[in-house]
């Protein structure tokens, strides 16, 4: 029987047919034009199967990175509220590519030049500094784009204690933090607050303190808090803390030094706010903290293991 004497054929059938008949004869061909995608296909010769797999993987392959490179140039002078402004918008064109990318490297961040990841880091801690990033610009004569896994960032919404907050009868635990590099130090009150990992810091505060300059190789970042988008800039520096005994404890830490503070998200719930410190330098320097919600008083101490050590000796 031909194609076109069965067609008819299956139509005469159907003439009379219930309602219940063809919804059945419906999903029938419904499903049999699903199962379609699975068959065996000819390509050049050879059999090759046809899978939502294949279309995954065809999909994943097709992504590519939209962007070039600039020339690199010792002497750039773009402002950091402009770097990061260029690139917001490259992250935006390349979304799925950078999603696709920290998914299959596991990682905290990415550096690309011409299109391909020539280095990438499982930690924020690792974020290539300033004179690494020179390195690469040397050796490929470009800038590097350098990008950083969002979730690296994120923050726990959350509000509580210390400093007066724009809420009534509500504070915020504080601590004092002294940042420090090889050309200055500023020391500030933070509000301390463990739904968040990293440290965020006033940035125009850092420059002003002679704690940071912009270099001209560094790149501008941005992501999300309290539905607001805020810039910044990762730069490493020494994070210390004062115990209650005197004792100094510090360590190297990338800090996100943030763009705008005055009208960013961290100024919402305290105005005043010049830093907000995370948990990620306590669980590296391991200190005992009271929070004494009494008194609105956070005291540190050194750990119990340590202070057991110096009693016996």
């Amino acid at each position: 029987m031909s194609h076109e004497a069965m067609l008819e054929t299956i139509k005469t059938e159907l003439d009379d047919a219930d309602a219940a008949t063809l919804q059945s004869v419906w999903e029938t061909l419904r499903q049999t034009k699903q199962s379609s995608a699975e068959l065996p296909i000819a390509v050049g010769g050879q059999v090759a199967r046809r899978s939502s797999t294949t279309t995954a993987l065809a999909s994943k392959k097709s992504l590519k990175f939209v962007g070039e490179n600039a020339p690199f140039d010792p002497n750039r002078n773009l402002s950091l509220e402009e770097r990061v402004a260029a690139k917001r918008l490259l992250k935006a064109d390349n979304r799925e590519w950078l999603l696709q990318k920290f998914k299959d490297l596991k990682a905290a961040w990415l550096m690309v030049v011409d299109g391909q990841v020539i280095a990438s880091g499982k930690k924020f801690s690792d974020y290539p500094e300033p004179e690494q990033i020179l390195e690469v610009c040397h050796r490929t004569k470009k800038f590097p784009f350098l990008f950083i896994n969002e979730e690296v960032l994120a923050i726990e919404e959350s509000s509580s204690a210390w400093h007066s907050t724009v809420d009534p009868d509500d504070f915020y635990p504080t601590i004092k933090v002294k940042f420090r590099t090889h050309t200055g130090a500023a020391t500030v009150v933070a509000d301390f607050d463990t739904g968040a990992s990293a440290i965020f810091v006033d940035y125009v505060f850092l420059v002003k303190q002679n704690v940071i300059q912009l270099k001209a190789q560094e790149e501008g970042e941005s992501t999300q808090h309290l539905n607001q988008t805020f810039g910044y800039l990762p730069r490493k520096v020494t994070v210390e803390i004062v115990l209650a005994s005197g004792e100094v404890c510090s360590r190297e830490l990338n800090i996100a030094c943030v763009v705008a503070w005055e009208n960013s998200p961290f100024v919402k719930i305290n105005p005043k706010r010049t830093a907000l410190v995370g948990r990620k330098v306590f669980l590296l320097l391991k200190p005992r903290i009271l929070l004494d919600f009494e008194k609105q008083e956070s005291k540190l101490w050194a750990p119990l293991q340590r202070r057991k050590k110096k009693n016996q000796s």
